[in-house]
């Protein structure tokens, strides 16, 4: 459809811009399915939610075949007490989630370990959140220095393990997005900063970086970006070296890079707590604000073209929401807060 230049924004007084500064193993249907899992097994989903799952159950063959594949998990690990069942996996949800919640998670889940449904559990991004060294919770940031002095930031739903010798300082990246200013070394050898992800190495080279894994699309392409310094990409197979200046970015499979190209510096905006979007496809805002909230966020493709530019705050995606149909010739409906489609009026 043609371009519609609409330009959504809060009501609250504008923000400045801010200054520059492992292969997927499971459909995004049966993550899907997987939270529906969790929400169901908690044994406190509402009516409404309920309604939610059997009309998603209802809409696509390919649900139903996911939800039965999720059923094998639950088979499998039919033994745990369901009261304990339901009090984790309903707690995983919450932004408050603790490192005992994800150590108690992870023993839960460890009772299907020999299962291949399992196997695909533990290649999902909310498994490697509840397993990691370093996470955030879906809508959570966090920023954290490390032992070498290195400050590192997670935006939501991210993931890092870190493994730290006499040879190397390695950090492995395993979801979402994590944004590094690397210090000096002071060991008495010199140790490379090297980030490990699921398609290969990211060697810094005195810098400030970011890293983040995209999450839809096949194969899986990770984006660097780079703010400070240099960084050095080296995918897994074949594919050449690319070296990554600042103001540049990239990105790049197992087998190949891309780039380099300008980089954008409101990237890093959501260290601010904030969404900056510079005309925007609604559908691409929206499934950047969904990172950021739990639930379903869908696009009407009827509406998908619409153009959005603005500054929004993150401590509250509902207002975002709730600030559109003032902006847009939109509708938004829920179904329940964890199931919301944008749409036609």
């Amino acid at each position: 459809m043609a371009e519609q230049a609409h330009s959504a924004a809060l009501d609250a007084d504008p923000v400045a811009p801010i200054a520059p500064e492992a292969p997927a193993c499971i459909s995004q249907i049966e993550m899907d399915a997987l939270q529906w899992q969790m929400i169901l097994w908690s044994g406190e989903e509402s009516a409404e939610e309920r309604q939610a799952f059997h009309e998603w159950l209802a809409a696509d063959p390919a649900h139903q075949r996911a939800w039965q594949r999720v059923q094998l998990l639950g088979a499998q690990v039919h033994a745990a007490p369901s009261d304990i069942a339901g009090t984790v996996l309903r707690s995983t949800l919450s932004p408050q989630a603790s490192r005992t919640r994800r150590n108690l998670l992870r023993g839960f889940m460890l009772l299907a370990g020999s299962g291949v449904s399992a196997y695909a559990v533990r290649q999902t991004p909310q498994w490697s959140m509840f397993s990691a060294d370093y996470s955030t919770a879906r809508g959570e940031r966090r920023d954290m220095t490390l032992p070498d002095g290195t400050l590192m930031s997670l935006n939501t739903a991210s993931a890092v393990d870190l493994n730290y010798t006499d040879r190397e300082r390695r950090l492995l990246f395993r979801t979402g997005e994590v944004l590094i200013s690397t210090a000096p070394d002071n060991a008495a050898a010199h140790r490379p900063f090297i980030v490990q992800t699921s398609e290969g190495l990211v060697r810094a080279l005195g810098t400030k970086f970011l890293v983040r894994r995209l999450e839809h699309g096949s194969p899986a392409r990770i984006v660097v970006q780079v703010f400070e310094g240099a960084v050095e990409i080296t995918p897994d197979h074949g594919a050449a070296s690319l070296h990554v200046n600042a103001g540049q970015q990239a990105d790049f499979t197992r087998y190949d890079t891309q780039g380099p190209v300008d980089g954008d510096p409101q990237v890093i905006s959501w260290q601010q707590g904030l969404l900056v979007a510079e005309r925007w496809r609604l559908d691409d805002f929206l499934a950047e604000l969904s990172r950021y909230r739990p639930g379903v966020l869908r696009c009407d493709p009827a509406v998908a073209d619409l153009i959005v530019s603005g500054v929004y705050p993150l401590k509250d995606t509902d207002t975002i929401l709730k600030s559109l149909p003032r902006a847009l010739p939109v509708s938004v409906r829920s179904t329940t807060r964890y199931w919301v489609t944008v749409t036609t009026p």
